[in-house]
């Protein structure tokens, strides 16, 4: 018994030097030249599917504004200066020349807020769970992308994506530290993302800021 405890806690301890699980997050520019801390927040829309695409998820409704208010109220406790952009109940009329790029049209929502970034994304994949905190049918899930642009050149300076379905202990034993921070519940969708978005901004420019 005591050899089996040994190797128990040899195992525990490997895992517990793993890195984040579910994101992805990559730094394009030196953050430091770029002041970043005044923010535009554009809200989230549902990622797009390409023809003939089969989306792996389902994005149920009010999800693009849940993850948004999310980042906005996360963003804030970092002592952030955020500005949310309103959409234009109404579009200007277009011309013959071709709609903007996402980054093109961020940096034109920054210039119109005076802001020095502009943080927007889409939201891939949001379904709830079916059954209890305790029990469950079918778990959570939860999938975004966010991107942060410079206003003053359009450069994108960081990206990080999410994207998790909760699983049990005995599905992926690597897990086991998230599985005691959420004290062994099964989460809403809603509480999936705002943990998403907390380890999201973990990885972000914003990591070291200290928050409420």
């Amino acid at each position: 018994m005591p050899i089996i405890a040994t190797i128990l806690a040899l195992v525990l301890t490997g895992l517990a030097g793993c890195g984040p699980k579910y994101i992805e997050s990559s730094l394009f520019a030196d953050i430091e030249k770029h002041s970043v801390r005044v923010v535009g927040l554009m809200p989230f829309v549902v990622e797009p599917q390409t023809t003939g695409e089969i989306r792996s998820g389902a994005v149920e409704q009010g999800a693009t504004q849940i993850v948004t208010d999310l980042f906005y109220r996360k963003l804030l406790e970092r002592h952030l200066t955020v500005m949310r952009w309103q959409e234009p109940e109404t579009a200007p009329p277009g011309g013959e020349t071709a709609p903007p790029s996402d980054l093109q049209r961020a940096q034109q929502v920054g210039k119109q807020l005076n802001a020095q970034s502009v943080l927007f994304g889409t939201v891939s994949m949001f379904s709830e769970r079916e059954g209890s905190a305790l029990g469950i049918r079918k778990p959570a899930s939860v999938g975004f992308t966010v991107q942060l642009i410079s206003t003053e050149d359009g450069h994108l300076l960081w990206k990080a994506s999410y994207h998790e379905t909760q699983k049990s202990l005995m599905e992926d034993i690597t897990a086991f530290r998230l599985f005691f921070k959420r004290k062994g519940r099964w989460l809403t969708a809603a509480e999936l993302s705002e943990d998403g978005v907390e380890r999201v901004l973990a990885a972000s420019p914003w990591a070291k800021l200290k928050t409420d």
